[in-house]
């Protein structure tokens, strides 16, 4: 009976593995072409193109797992009835039940990775995107030796190191958007941090050539704002930037706080749909009566009723982003369908 039970659980997770990947790239193509004009504009490497475009693919998983895996269990279930194994086996003596087992632990490892993904993997993702389209746009490129940060509209920075998150090490800064009044600054360290240019211990030389005079001045701090230089500003965190703990912290916009919350509480029940499809593939497929002259009327009955339910249950979710009362309506819908499922499967097996 083990030997059974891989079996059915190397074809679940082979065929959810090989849907996953293709119904990914398809949906990933379709969205990274909303930035091709990065590409186009901004002279990078098609590499650093498909490097900055592959944090996209993070979400999209965790869109398509639970579809994938529900989708592969019912083709899986599908060969069992054409080929008269669940017979075999309940005339053996068997429980439907034991070929129901495989697929439970492969809702466990996909529902585990969804959460994980959730809490850790997406926000941090969104935070790398959202700092490679910054230095793309803003042609900044952190120096791996010395070298130049970026240079744009007459003012230039320069590093000797780069720490990460736009930390830099022994900066040099011209500011020459002003012929007459050129400035150049020199600091130990350096960040950028909401569109300014932070410098730690330093010195700032002015030259002045309208009135011929130098003047130099020694900082422990100095902040220069990059506003009017950027092509972009730097974003503050967005809701999906968060990690999960972060989002329920209050914040003075309200209308941020009440999307923080519902993306909270989305981050925590969108993971059961990953339990809840495949449980449906299970009931509809394997244990409904089995009709050779419409063998896929159940199969299109499961994909027409996962639309729907996904439909609904993203609808909900951005509707409590404005309302937070409909997030209860959200946990209803998982809860009730949760129990009906485990419900119907128990007195069937």
């Amino acid at each position: 009976m083990r030997n059974l039970s891989n079996v059915v659980f190397g074809r679940i997770f082979r065929t959810t593995v090989y849907s996953t990947v293709a119904l990914t790239f398809c949906a990933w193509m379709v969205q990274s072409s909303r930035y091709l004009w990065i590409l186009n504009n901004n002279g990078i490497g098609f590499a650093k193109f498909l490097r900055f475009i592959s944090y996209l693919s993070i979400d999209i998983i965790a869109v398509i797992l639970p579809i994938s895996l529900s989708i592969s269990a019912a083709f899986v279930y599908q060969r069992f009835n054409e080929s008269n194994q669940l017979i075999a086996l309940q005339a053996a003596g068997f429980s439907p039940r034991r070929v129901f087992i495989p697929l439970l632990h492969m809702i466990v490892l996909v529902t585990g990775y969804l959460y994980i993904s959730n809490a850790y993997i997406s926000p941090r993702a969104w935070q790398e995107f959202r700092s490679s389209e910054f230095k793309i746009i803003n042609n900044i490129d952190p120096p791996e030796k010395a070298g130049a940060i970026f240079s744009n509209s007459g003012f230039s920075v320069y590093a000797q190191k780069y720490m990460g998150d736009f930390y830099f090490g022994n900066l040099f800064v011209i500011d020459a958007r002003n012929p007459l009044n050129v400035l150049s600054y020199s600091a130990e360290s350096g960040t950028i941090q909401d569109n300014v240019l932070i410098l730690k211990r330093g010195e700032r030389i002015e030259i002045d050539f309208i009135n011929h005079k130098n003047s130099i001045m020694y900082f422990e701090l100095y902040n220069c704002n990059l506003r009017e230089i950027l092509k972009i500003e730097k974003k503050a965190a967005q809701p999906n930037e968060k990690y999960i703990y972060e989002l329920l912290q209050k914040n003075d916009d309200e209308s941020f706080t009440k999307t923080t919350r519902a993306l909270f509480h989305q981050k925590i029940t969108s993971p059961l749909l990953a339990a809840i499809f495949p449980m449906l593939s299970f009931l509809l497929i394997l244990l409904t009566p089995y009709d050779r002259k419409f063998s896929y009327r159940n199969m299109i009955l499961l994909v027409a009723t996962i639309v729907i339910f996904q439909g609904s249950y993203f609808w909900i979710a951005n509707a409590a982003a404005k309302n937070l009362e409909f997030i209860k309506l959200n946990y209803a819908l998982i809860i009730s369908s949760l129990v009906i499922l485990i419900t119907s499967i128990m007195k069937k097996t």
